[in-house]
């Protein structure tokens, strides 16, 4: 029996790894904005020096938005995978767990990018999105292989499995080394992509809608 294998022998309760997961994306996602910082202003009445300093805070405002909405389609799209799976398991669970370690990693080089945005910084917030990103797909893939419910065509979602591995892990890693020529093209890109992800790829058959609603 192989290694990778055995993982599957030992069942772990959906709802817990749900729970669990749920709870670290609300958190990560209250952490990003605790980086975004009072500018500071000495002479407040003069409103050349209070636009000057909000100008200079934008770089940190855009790095904000753009992780705060990065989590938030990396949530919506977790949410959809594991209601999709029928149970779940202890490769479901380490595969997830590598997930939450890069999306808790993701407020630092957010700091970094919008504090001194910097290409080597930008290009490691694209480096640590792409991972998550690779990540949140592998977990898509594992639930879609081995415990994809009967109202989903697997066809279907096995392609759309395909796609995500490439589209946006290669989208943000290419916006990441693309900032050492533009950062304005890599933040651009960066805002881009979540909007390629507003909604679930995959539907159920209409008939079983009914008897998943709950779930």
């Amino acid at each position: 029996m192989g290694f990778f294998t055995r993982f599957k022998e030992w069942q772990f309760a959906k709802g817990r790894l749900e729970a669990f997961s749920d709870a670290v994306f609300a958190i990560v996602i209250t952490l990003l904005v605790l980086e975004l910082k009072i500018p500071e202003i000495e002479d407040a009445t003069n409103m050349q020096e209070v636009w000057h300093a909000v100008v200079k805070e934008l770089p940190a405002f855009y790095s904000w938005v753009i992780s705060f909405f990065f989590i938030a389609i990396m949530w919506l799209h977790h949410h959809q995978i594991m209601h999709m799976a029928t149970r779940s398991d202890y490769g479901a669970i380490w595969i997830n767990t590598l997930l939450l370690f890069f999306v808790c990693l993701l407020p630092f080089p957010t700091s970094l990018m919008g504090h001194y945005h910097l290409p080597v910084f930008i290009m490691l917030w694209g480096i640590t999105v792409s991972l998550t990103s690779g990540m949140l797909s592998w977990l898509y893939y594992y639930n879609a292989k081995n415990y994809l419910k009967e109202s989903y065509d697997k066809r279907s979602v096995m392609k759309n499995v395909r796609l995500t591995f490439f589209v946006a892990p290669l989208m943000y890693l290419i916006a990441g080394f693309l900032a050492w020529v533009s950062v304005y093209l890599a933040f651009a890109i960066y805002g881009l992509v979540p909007f390629l992800y507003l909604l679930p790829l995959d539907k159920e058959k209409k008939h079983n809608l009914k008897n998943d609603v709950k779930d």
